[in-house]
């Protein structure tokens, strides 16, 4: 008789196949890793540059560009005076992005807001709508996790600077999680806004309605929009972020430059590599700026009207 031997794996040849595919997925997942983070930075700029857009139609319907916020306070409307202090604040104080919702498609968002918030002054307050509470996808940037976090002292209500300094005003917990809706990109208020007596006044600030003619400096020299964080990811302790920005108010200057640790009052990104922030410039045009760029540079990039040149391979 003869007996057929089926063949099969000896446990050798089992264990080494194993090891074969564990190595093939160990050299995979980076390879995946790497092609997720490049889709979430082009996503990223791709927001920016919708905001670019959005601003430009902006102007083009209205006349101006929209104010890097609103602020009914007497020291601040309708501009900005030598008496601006911490506690200048007043109706509204909605940012640039909230002004930007009927042109990327949140028009549904806009309405719910009452007409008082964006008149100049503004005649109601900034926490008068739910609408806050709305998630933009455009608004957030999907390397970061802003949208589910709940930072450990809370969420920004807005942010007042004035001459030498500025200062936040964020909503406690009482322990619940904020319901407000996040972001990951900010206006560009310049140096410090545009306080009396200090240089650099960027295209989005206090109370204003500048124009592309207003960028005397070129709009393919001026930041017009820049990703932030809101807060330092380990601000209350390693891997705990201290705040959140929210969109409807959020508007940074660039007195404090760029950092490799970003705070609540600074631009910052984070991608895999976070050495590198994109920013949208006023031409539309998004190009990544390196953290350790001279900060003389970046403050220069961020003036709508200073003359000061420099050199665009620098940022």
């Amino acid at each position: 008789m003869i007996r057929h031997l089926k063949k099969g794996f000896t446990l050798i040849e089992l264990l080494v196949v194993i090891a074969i595919i564990a190595i093939l997925i160990g050299l995979l997942l980076p390879a995946v890793q790497k092609v997720r983070e490049a889709a979430a930075r082009m996503q990223c700029q791709n927001n920016l540059k919708q905001l670019g857009l959005a601003a430009a139609n902006y102007e083009s319907a209205l006349g101006w560009l929209p104010p890097g916020v609103n602020n009914a306070h007497p020291y601040m409307y309708p501009q900005p005076s030598s008496s601006a202090m911490a506690d200048s604040y007043g109706g509204s104080m909605a940012g640039t992005l909230a002004y930007l919702l009927p042109y990327v498609e949140q028009d549904n968002v806009y309405k719910q807001f009452a007409s008082g918030v964006w008149q100049f002054p503004s005649t109601v307050g900034y926490y008068s709508s739910s609408a806050t509470y709305s998630s933009i996808k455009t608004y957030v940037c999907p390397s970061d996790n802003a949208a589910a976090t709940t930072p450990a002292y809370g969420p920004f209500a807005f942010l007042v600077y004035y001459p030498g300094s500025m200062t936040g005003w964020y909503f406690g917990y009482n322990g619940n999680p904020d319901p407000f809706g996040r972001t990951n990109y900010s206006s560009n208020a310049g140096y410090l806004g545009n306080m009396p007596g200090w240089p650099y006044p960027g295209p989005y600030a206090v109370n204003t309605k500048q124009t592309t003619v207003t960028i005397s400096d070129g709009s393919s020299n001026t930041f017009a929009f820049g990703e932030c964080l809101g807060g330092n990811p380990n601000g209350a302790g390693p891997g705990k972020r201290d705040f959140v920005a929210l969109w409807y108010s959020f508007n940074l200057p660039t007195a404090w430059g760029l950092s490799s640790n970003p705070q609540w009052y600074q631009y910052g990104s984070r991608h895999s590599n976070s050495t590198i922030i994109n920013f949208a410039f006023c031409d539309g045009s998004v190009r990544g700026i390196k953290n350790s760029v001279n900060s003389s540079i970046f403050i220069y990039a961020s003036g709508k009207d200073d003359g000061a040149v420099f050199n665009a391979n620098d940022l």
